[in-house]
């Protein structure tokens, strides 16, 4: 009963956000469009179905570390399960950004890939989760799959806050998060604060229960071979 509460709960915040997305949040006023014609006046609004899957691909990142310590530390194999789920689903959400992205970037910038830091980081978040998933599917002794996996779960997270803060750090068409200094700093409106919100919420509850459907699957799976 308490699944189909949250699925619909789900349900409403994403319809919500998706309704304030596409419907209720206007074109960009004249003001800020760069020319006559800008496919930024509507195609801006593909920001919030992007930029929501960064965070779960963060968080989906942060599970696999902190399972994999505490696999480590403690040798039981329903961590290493949950590290390995957060990892297949961390993956789709991060293909999701790198698309979705990549459409963004072709409205903002004229093309699909720039070479952005920004995006060169997050296609290297990719990279480190295929591995990790490569892994696992390469080495059969369920022991040395669990301890080899969850020491490059642990290693690869370094590639977070890189990602997070690559904008800052080198030259990017992204804005700067951290540049209070020149008010370059990303800044949205009430209205699109609240979409945003909305959008995230509901891309962090699709994220938790698929995690929570490949944890039982596997589970299940580990039960029947006995």
């Amino acid at each position: 009963m308490r699944v189909y509460i949250y699925l619909a709960f789900l349900y409403v915040i994403v319809l919500v956000g998706m309704y304030r997305a596409l419907v209720v949040l206007g074109p960009l006023s004249t003001s800020l469009l760069r020319y006559a014609g800008d496919p930024m006046q509507h195609g801006y609004k593909i920001f919030f179905f992007t930029m929501p899957n960064a965070p779960v691909v963060y968080l989906s990142f942060l599970v696999v570390l902190i399972s994999s310590i505490v696999y480590l530390k403690t040798r039981d194999s329903k961590w290493d399960i949950l590290a390995a789920s957060s990892a297949k689903i961390g993956i789709i959400f991060t293909t999701i950004l790198l698309v979705s992205g990549a459409i963004f970037s072709n409205l903002a910038w004229g093309a699909y890939w720039n070479w952005d830091p920004r995006q060169t980081t997050t296609l290297f978040l990719w990279f480190i989760l295929a591995a990790y998933l490569s892994l696992r599917s390469a080495i059969d002794n369920p022991q040395s799959k669990a301890r080899t996996s969850a020491i490059l779960g642990i290693f690869g997270f370094v590639g977070v806050p890189l990602a997070h803060i690559s904008a800052t750090i080198w030259t990017s068409n992204h804005p700067q998060l951290y540049d209070k200094v020149s008010g370059a700093g990303f800044k949205l409106g009430n209205q699109e604060l609240i979409t945003f919100i909305l959008m995230v919420m509901g891309t962090i509850m699709i994220y938790l229960y698929l995690i929570w459907i490949t944890f039982r699957i596997k589970k299940m799976e580990i039960y029947k071979n006995g």
